[in-house]
């Protein structure tokens, strides 16, 4: 026999599951209505970001398919970017890559060829983003560097390293990143970001994301020096 639920049993099943959510949330409720995340500069999230990039420039490792219409002895599948940022093509040599579009490499590649072929009809697409590499370490199911898309957020990242259950008793996330200035560092609220209160940053390549941080760790010890004082990570 199948059983029914009337509303307002329904309506009180629903009622705990909304409190159970918040609790899940921690110290970050969700609310409805409309706001903007926010940044807190107090935890170097100054420099992080939540807008996608609406351009990719290629970088050393990536792997690239090229396709010359009527040409298949200049099509490939597969070509690696090497360490130089560039690759070998016939009649070409070597080719810049690395810093360009897909686009402004295909019209560079078009140009070339035109000088051998009459009016080739070139395409470029990214096989594999292999410039884009994430090291996720700490309180997770898969530590390790991943490839990931342009474009890929903290939670995105997270959710490939994997285990939610976990993460439930992380609250702190360390975000390192290296620019020509030296060495940056983050602090993310996980609990806040699931809340909607603060950015789910997109990260960069070569980010380094740290789930939680234990004091008595050697893992950990590099990673101890450089963050602030003030700012306290959950145990785990």
């Amino acid at each position: 026999m199948t059983r029914t639920i009337n509303r307002p049993a329904r309506a009180l099943v629903l009622a705990a599951l909304t409190v159970a959510l918040a609790a899940c949330a921690g110290d970050y409720p969700a609310t409805i209505g409309t706001y903007a995340p926010a940044k807190s500069d107090a935890l170097g999230q100054a420099k992080l970001s939540d807008t996608l990039p609406t351009t990719y420039r290629l970088g050393t490792n990536d792997v690239i398919q090229i396709r010359v219409f009527g040409e298949p002895d200049l099509s490939f599948d597969k070509i690696v970017i090497s360490q130089t940022g560039k690759f070998n093509m016939a009649f070409l040599g070597d080719v810049q890559a690395a810093g360009l579009t897909v686009t402004e490499l295909a019209e560079h590649l078009r140009a070339d060829l035109s000088k051998q072929l009459i009016n080739p009809q070139v395409s470029v697409n990214v096989v594999e983003y292999g410039s884009q590499k994430i090291t996720v370490e700490g309180s997770v199911v898969k530590p390790g560097i991943y490839e990931l898309a342009p474009g890929t957020t903290l939670l995105g990242a997270l959710a490939t390293a994997g285990d939610p259950d976990r993460f439930g008793r992380v609250k702190a996330i360390a975000i390192i990143r290296t620019d020509s200035q030296g060495r940056l560092l983050a602090v993310v609220d996980l609990h806040a970001v699931r809340a909607g209160r603060m950015i789910d940053p997109v990260l960069q390549a070569n980010d380094r994301v740290i789930v939680g941080v234990s004091g008595g760790s050697r893992f950990y010890s590099d990673v101890l020096q450089i963050i602030p004082a003030a700012v306290i990570f959950s145990r785990f």
